[in-house]
């Protein structure tokens, strides 16, 4: 199975001549259009979005998804990553298919690859983001965002796990449902909560 080619987000030469406070403005505008669908068979509540190549792009996701009580999951990945073949694709599968439950704690689910080996190196390279997250193995799947913008769930790095459309499933289900660990309930359910795999996020 071949790996969905995405959309980068790169620095208009605009931008530059505008300065680097107006060129942030103006990457984060584009970051906001990137977290919209890319796909017109995803529901409507969930988004997969480009891929991660520099620092600010990430921060700007976790600022968005902050703000919009999304589920950022992160899958941390390089161009030679054979298991990552299949396991995006699935993790697309899983979350463009997914409606939301009663029991949500998350308004939507968004994923987006983080390459560690991007070529564009500009404002740090992506490899530190790896290296502050305790990335050791590829792919690793982390969940973001929250009141905090912050990492809210622990890594996975099973592969046979990731590659286990039902298991994954039950893992999308059980984050959803866990909510914010930070904040208040701000999802859809005010019962109660369980978790298999730990810490996740919300927003307002």
């Amino acid at each position: 199975m071949r790996i969905p080619k995405f959309r980068t987000v790169k620095t208009d030469p605009l931008a530059k001549l505008l300065g680097n406070k107006s060129e942030k403005a103006y990457l984060f505008r584009h970051s906001q259009s990137n977290f919209h669908s890319r796909h017109a068979h995803t529901h409507p509540s969930n988004q997969i979005l480009s891929p991660v190549t520099t620092p600010p792009i990430f921060h700007d996701y976790l600022r968005l998804a902050s703000s919009n009580n999304t589920l950022l999951l992160l899958l941390f990945t390089t161009s030679s990553c054979v298991p990552c073949r299949t396991i995006s694709p699935l993790l697309e599968s899983l979350i463009t298919s997914r409606t939301p439950q009663p029991v949500d704690r998350f308004s939507s689910l968004a994923l987006a690859e983080v390459e560690l080996d991007s070529p564009d190196h500009s404002n740090g390279t992506v490899a530190d983001l790896g290296v502050e997250y305790g990335i050791s193995s590829i792919p690793s799947l982390v969940g973001f965002g929250g009141r905090r913008a912050e990492r809210v769930t622990e890594k996975l790095d099973d592969t046979k796990m990731m590659g286990d459309r039902e298991r994954m499933k039950a893992c999308l289900d059980e984050w959803m449902e866990k909510g914010d660990p930070s904040g208040p309930d701000t999802g859809n359910s005010s019962g109660s909560i369980g978790g298999i795999l730990g810490r996740l996020f919300g927003g307002n």
